[in-house]
């Protein structure tokens, strides 16, 4: 119950304004800011239903496509900094943070005053106007740090948006959870030593040191996120994660003490992280099964090849999340990787087993002790869990891509097989069908500075043919292998290719390199004739947005041209950028349809 404790009408009148009313702050702040963000989310999720039944002839109209062109722009534009390797999110999603950034400020700041007038014989209160805000702010945001976080989400149901994109927004989020609840902390701290009550508070408030803890905890959530981190111990930095989430939700709900609607912010987090939690153990124990026995060996370039016997099914490009269970700590991690396989057959409705294929690249840690055990057991089989399909390409765009530009690099070797085997799939059914307008065509870029890469690429699109009963590349797929790496590996290549030498152990793969000749290679061996049919060899680093100024400019009218990339971050750049490039032709005429879908190396 509130009383106005002054005599004074003008001042209860004061201390009741709309922004500065303690016993309403609640609804002037963490009631807004849920509102902010699931606004956001409603606007994306109205674009994704729109998108999604839109009929066909619709697309194809000129005033759809430039509004497509100009949101693909925004979603494809980014910025680089070379020399930190870095690339920034896109211009679309910057905008968004912006707008974030806009709304925090503007009712962080603007509202006044800051601090109570004549605060020292604390007659308006001992809570400042901009702690309490800022506190209701910072609540407001817990609920979203949960939704974004999930593997499985409402927010990718509803957008589509997959949970590895949603990670960026995570961690924005995250930050200005963070930086609100230093901006609720601070003006106590100021109040109680201009009053010299901070002692006496420290010692008697249940309030001071629970929101001490938490916000320790929460820095540590914050600032050991980072990619540095997480990147030098991935396994540590979940560990950790957790750890410091529990803490900082059962210190700051001790702190919070139900006040007002505090409570509920937390009711809605557990809610939400609960059924994410209990979704993905339900897929893991009940739709894949814990009898999961892997077989596991090492290719001739040093990848670890993965291959687990499933009834799921699953798209291109998607990835699942893998416990390997007989990896002594290694086995309470979980990580993702991308299927480089199809599932063999063509409904749900049939159970046929079909095999799921990783190739992993080994380089320190978990994907070390992989190798090593590969190596050690040939062939070795182990008990895994799997967690997912997650994410993947859209196959309605796969789909309606009459002309196909695939680029990967180095270990990206491996994510080009299901797109080949998906494009051989849809050559085929064409092949059925009369009068097909405009037949799909494809062209794949593949650039490594590995040789062992290049020719087990070439040896697995050969066997990949052969599973189609064709014995040379058709004329409508154009395969082109550029090799970066110097030119004494390309003269004397060793056969292991260069990521076995990355072990924790380098002397474990001295044993298996062998040297070879170029005249020596696996492509040759079949013969010259064979390897000229198989792709073109380019001893050079692509020209990426040459190639792709190129296919869009032989892009028919109301055509559709769709580009897939995996690949190191300067190669994402510069097929972004290009891409992006491309959309501001399309503003122009709506003549055509350029799409692209990008698979990052690392994300998590």
């Amino acid at each position: 119950m509130y009383m106005c404790a002054f005599n004074d009408t003008s001042k209860c009148e004061y201390q009741q304004g709309y922004w500065r009313f303690w016993y309403e702050a609640d609804h002037r702040y963490a009631v807004p800011t849920t509102a902010f963000f699931t606004a956001c989310i409603l606007v994306f999720a109205t674009g994704h239903f729109f998108n999604k039944f839109m009929s066909g002839s619709l697309s194809r109209s000129k005033t759809i496509r430039r509004m497509t062109a100009l949101l693909r722009y925004g979603s494809y534009k980014a910025f680089r900094i070379p020399a930190l390797n870095w690339n920034s999110a896109p211009l679309g999603v910057l905008a968004l943070g912006a707008i974030g950034l806009i709304y925090f400020t503007c009712m962080t700041l603007i509202p006044q005053p800051y601090y109570w007038a004549h605060n020292m014989d604390g007659s308006w209160g001992s809570s400042p106007p901009l702690a309490t805000r800022s506190g209701w702010l910072s609540l407001g945001c817990m609920p979203f740090v949960f939704l974004t976080a999930g593997k499985s989400n409402f927010i990718t149901v509803v957008t589509g948006v997959s949970h590895e994109k949603l990670q960026v927004f995570h961690r924005w989020i995250s930050y200005a959870f963070f930086v609100t609840a230093l901006l609720h902390t601070f003006p106590f701290i100021v109040y109680n030593i201009q009053t010299g009550t901070m002692r006496e508070q420290w010692n008697t408030s249940l309030f001071y040191w629970t929101g001490v803890i938490a916000l320790v905890a929460q820095a540590w959530l914050t600032f050991a996120s980072l990619s540095p981190i997480r990147a030098w111990s991935y396994e540590f930095f979940k560990f950790s994660h957790f750890l410091a989430a529990l803490i900082f939700m059962l210190f700051l709900f001790f702190h919070c003490d139900y006040t007002l609607s505090a409570w509920d912010y937390f009711i809605v987090s557990g809610v939400l992280f609960s059924l994410s939690w209990f979704h993905r153990q339900t897929r893991v124990y009940f739709e894949h099964g814990i009898g999961k026995r892997a077989t596991i060996s090492l290719t001739a370039n040093g990848f670890i090849c993965v291959r687990v016997p499933t009834q799921a099914s699953w798209v291109v490009g998607q990835h699942f999340f893998v416990r390997f269970l007989s990896l002594g700590i290694h086995a309470w991690s979980i990580h993702p990787f991308t299927a480089c396989s199809l599932p063999q057959r063509a409904s749900v409705f049939d159970r046929t087993d079909s095999e799921l294929v990783f190739y992993i690249r080994p380089q320190g840690g978990f994907t070390a002790r992989l190798a090593r055990f590969a190596e050690a057991h040939p062939n070795g089989t182990m008990r895994v869990l799997l967690d997912g399909p997650y994410g993947g390409v859209d196959m309605r765009k796969l789909q309606q891509s009459r002309r196909q530009l695939i680029v990967a690099g180095g270990s990206g070797a491996g994510w080009i097989i299901p797109m080949l085997t998906a494009f051989l799939r849809k050559r085929e059914l064409e092949s059925m069908r009369q009068n097909v307008a405009e037949p799909s065509s494809a062209r794949v870029v593949l650039a490594t500075r590995d040789i062992a890469t290049r020719q087990w690429f070439e040896k697995t699109l050969v066997e990949l043919l052969a599973s189609f009963n064709l014995e040379s590349v058709p004329k409508d797929l154009d395969i082109e292998l550029y090799y970066t790496g110097s030119a004494e590996n390309l003269e004397a290549p060793k056969a292991t290719g260069q990521f076995l030498q990355k072990l924790d152990e380098p002397e474990k793969a001295v044993g298996h390199e062998i040297v070879t000749t170029r005249s020596g290679s696996d492509s040759d061996s079949n013969s010259g004739s064979l390897r000229s049919q198989l792709a073109k060899h380019i001893d050079a680093r692509p020209d990426l947005p040459a190639l792709i100024r190129a296919e869009g400019a032989a892009t028919t009218p109301n055509g559709q041209l769709g580009v897939f990339v995996c690949g190191p971050l300067s190669m994402q750049n510069d097929v972004s950028q290009a891409v992006a490039a491309e959309q501001l032709g399309i503003l122009k005429d709506g003549s055509k349809d350029v799409y692209l879908h990008m698979e990052h190396f690392s994300w998590a």
